[in-house]
């Protein structure tokens, strides 16, 4: 039961970085659009990359965190732990 959760949560880790990840990259290219775009449509442009799409993104990185701390919880294999 323990390893069938662990993996469940191994899988929600990996699906929701690999978006955070992919997510920062889309914002970095609507800043740099904005940037090339200039005046009244680059600034819409990257207010709304920093007010609507990036904080997406934070929250599928806080979850992806959440998720891969639990599983190390739940399997027992902690990264930081001195064993014998």
């Amino acid at each position: 039961m323990k390893e069938k959760s662990g993996n469940i949560l191994n899988s929600i880790f990996s699906i929701l970085i690999l978006t955070a990840v992919l997510g920062g990259g889309i914002v970095f290219a609507m800043f740099i659009l904005a940037l090339i775009i200039g005046g009244n449509a680059g600034e819409i442009l990257a207010v709304n990359a920093k007010d609507i799409v990036m904080p997406i993104f934070i929250r599928a990185a806080a979850l992806a965190i959440l998720s891969g701390l639990i599983s190390s919880y739940i399997v027992g294999d902690h990264s930081l732990s001195i064993d014998d």
